[in-house]
């Protein structure tokens, strides 16, 4: 881990995670809080076992605690098509399972960006305290009266 902003963490990741879209779905009678039930293929959970591993390496046991962004920059070795939201899923609860984040509804603002680099992967993520800037009032009151007109108020 390095730091090269105040308050701003870094972390490497050797490899791409794999998306929530690679646990399989299963239909049984035992539930999980959600309701849903699923298998994580073994190769599956042992990328997330070493994506979790290799952040806590990286770990100085300080966790965010307070809202935070992150910047996540995907280093992709081709242009097989990746779902970043849904790696970014996963990414999230890495960050919680590996100590940095005390949970991944921290994340107030995050930015997601690949690069296609022949024969080069990995991830590099950066973590700060969110310092949001509030919302444009003319904005809101945009959005409230295209709301009252389509809901014919």
């Amino acid at each position: 881990m390095k730091k090269f902003f105040q308050n701003e963490k870094i972390y490497f990741l050797s490899f791409v995670p794999p998306s929530k879209a690679n646990r399989v779905k299963i239909n049984s009678r035992v539930f999980s809080k959600s309701g849903k039930r699923y298998i994580v293929p073994k190769d599956v959970s042992l990328k997330i076992n070493k994506a979790i591993w290799e952040l806590q390496n990286q770990s100085d046991n300080k966790k965010f605690s307070q809202p935070v962004e992150v910047e996540i920059t995907f280093l992709l070795p081709n242009k097989r098509r990746r779902d970043l939201d849904n790696i970014m899923k996963t990414l999230g609860d890495c960050l919680v399972y590996a100590g940095i984040l005390d949970d991944d509804n921290l994340i107030f603002k995050q930015t997601l960006e690949k690069f296609i680099i022949k024969g080069m992967e990995g991830v590099i993520i950066k973590i700060r305290e969110y310092e949001g800037k509030g919302i444009d009032k003319k904005i809101l009151e945009d959005l409230k009266r295209y709301k009252e007109n389509i809901d014919g108020n």
